[in-house]
């Protein structure tokens, strides 16, 4: 029963990622299971009568036997309750090979979830109502305790082209069949200008129309927590999924509603903590020196990894859990990096912070790699990715750019010829024949430079 007086209560929550192996750990597949069931069992806890979910309910597109018993496992403590569930179709939940059923429209046809989605076969959106009775494999929309639910599938680019008519068509359900309590449209997209870096989300003024008929837009997909305005709600992924989504909030929202509106409460999901520690080389110059400061630096930050478990959210019944370590390597190496023992590291920090795993992001670089840098024409922008570390094959064909941009001979078709040494490289690495690798430049050299002659040149 609904703890919130008259009104309604339900929980909002997404991206549960069931069956993700995260780095090929058992436990951090186990992770998901945990924090999927121990936010319905929350969500029970604070007296909800319905629950929504914004897509994304398993993480692989070929599920298999596990993970669909894992989703099943926890649903079915909704339906313990009598609490039903609605959801819709994230970007991760599409099968690989359309067969007769996908695993949410099972789900559905089992009454384990009421799946919505948009009809989209004919000139506009159109919105069929849920039969309880005969419920097929998904319906549009579905009306519970007085509040009224869309769901609109994920549909990648596609969603802006979309929006205007889905509001038109949500305005027609309820003209034809009277305004609801409450109406909430779930959705799997992300909002411009939410996560730093990411390209592609729906603009404000694409949300225009929708929030003409729209009282709560749920959301999932962006596995941060947000909200915009007073009506957009993002609850982020229930998990952390990798080390930069670890700094941020995740979880579920709680929401009463009633005739004079609605109030949401955001709470943090059980889940496993991510620790992040940095150490720059630059001072080490010796493998030696690098151990000894590197293991000094390591005992002086784990009291901040102590008192982060301490969390209640990070927390397994009345104990603490192991980490996932996010180590990153930085600064010059002022010694070889044959010299750099990742392996020792890793062991070091797995035997100091009881980690359940240790990710490495070795972004160092050799005295080489440095007088390389300096020398690149464009600048050292173009050799590193998005994480600021060198991207090793951006760094290589670089070179080979500016190698061939040094004989004026090729310096007109420098990319091709920069493309041709990266294809010799591999030949020789894979054990070509010389005979081989002679041939290949030789008909490279054809193709790009005929009129330098004969083929025995």
């Amino acid at each position: 029963m609904s703890q919130s007086g008259d009104g309604t209560r339900f929980v909002h929550f997404s991206d549960a990622h069931v069956g993700h192996r995260q780095y090929g750990v058992k436990k951090r597949r186990d992770d998901m299971y945990m924090t999927f069931r121990s936010t319905i069992l929350d969500a029970i806890d604070e007296g909800v009568d319905f629950a929504v979910f914004s897509g994304d309910l398993f993480h692989n597109k070929d599920v298999n036997a596990r993970a669909l018993s894992d989703a099943e496992n926890g649903l079915e403590e909704f339906a313990k309750e009598d609490i039903p569930v609605v959801g819709i179709q994230g970007n991760h939940d599409a099968n690989l090979y359309k067969e007769d059923l996908n695993w949410l429209e099972y789900l559905h046809s089992r009454g384990r979830m009421i799946l919505l989605e948009a009809d989209l076969q004919g000139e506009g959106p159109v919105f069929e109502e849920h039969d309880f009775d005969e419920p097929g494999i998904s319906s549009g929309y579905v009306d519970i305790d007085g509040v009224r639910i869309f769901g609109l599938q994920y549909l990648g680019q596609r969603t802006g082209d979309y929006l205007e008519d889905v509001a038109e068509a949500i305005e027609k359900v309820n003209e034809e069949e009277g305004e609801p309590e409450m109406t909430i449209l779930l959705g799997h997209f992300g909002i411009e200008d939410h996560v730093p870096g990411m390209a592609g989300g729906i603009s404000f003024n694409q949300l225009e129309p929708v929030e003409e008929v729209v009282d709560y837009l749920g959301l999932g997909h962006l596995h941060k927590q947000y909200s915009h305005g007073e009506w957009v709600f993002n609850p982020g992924s229930l998990e952390s999924h990798d080390t930069r989504e670890a700094r941020w909030d995740h979880g579920y929202y709680i929401v009463d509603s009633n005739e004079d509106g609605f109030e949401p409460g955001f709470y943090q999901s059980k889940r496993r903590p991510f620790f992040r520690i940095e150490f720059v080389v630059d001072n080490c110059n010796t493998p030696e020196e690098f151990e000894e400061e590197f293991e000094q630096e390591l005992d002086e930050v784990l009291p901040d990894l102590r008192s982060k478990q301490q969390a209640e959210y990070y927390k397994a019944g009345d104990g603490v859990r192991d980490p996932v370590i996010d180590l990153h390597l930085q600064g010059l190496l002022q010694f070889s990096r044959s010299q750099l023992d990742v392996d020792w590291v890793r062991d070091l920090v797995e035997k100091k912070t009881d980690a359940l795993y240790v990710n490495i992001s070795d972004a160092t670089e050799s005295k080489e790699t440095a007088d390389i840098l300096q020398e690149l024409d464009e600048g050292e922008d173009e050799v590193r990715n998005e994480d600021g570390q060198i991207d090793r094959d951006k760094l290589e064909s670089a070179v080979f750019r500016k190698l061939a941009g040094q004989d004026s001979r090729f310096r007109d078709q420098e990319e091709e010829v920069a493309e041709t040494m990266t294809v010799v490289k591999s030949s020789v690495l894979a054990d070509e024949s010389p005979e081989s690798v002679a041939e290949t430049i030789k008909n490279r050299r054809r193709e790009l430079f005929p009129e330098m002659g004969g083929d025995d040149e």
